[in-house]
């Protein structure tokens, strides 16, 4: 009997410690493709106003900014996107937003 307790603890802590780390790698990989989503944001509305991204951080930066702005305002005009390719296509209307009000409030030569 003490032998059956002795493996059910064993097992139950195995499943601990495995679904643990999973869970943990799964929460990196879910940031790292997050950051891979702004980076393609940034990189798509450089490409509309520029013909090139910004660079990986300025990429990143422009998507995840792009994204806010984007859901603000989408979410104003009542258009509900979901989705990986809604959410890629709110940021890049969001991105293309942030740069003209940039543009429009601070420097006219902003991210040329």
């Amino acid at each position: 009997m003490i032998q059956l307790l002795a493996l059910i603890i064993v097992l139950i802590g195995i499943y601990w410690a495995v679904s643990s780390v999973f869970g943990f790698f799964a929460g990196i990989a879910g940031l790292v493709f997050t950051v891979l989503v702004w980076m393609l944001i940034g990189w798509l509305a450089g490409k509309a106003l520029r013909g090139k991204g910004y660079g990986p951080v300025g990429d990143a930066a422009l998507g995840l900014g792009g994204g806010i702005v984007g859901s603000i305002v989408l979410g104003i005009l009542g258009l509900n996107v979901g989705g990986l390719v809604g959410t890629i296509i709110g940021g890049v209307v969001g991105a293309v937003i942030l740069i003209f009000l940039i543009r429009l409030l601070h420097d006219a030569d902003f991210a040329r």
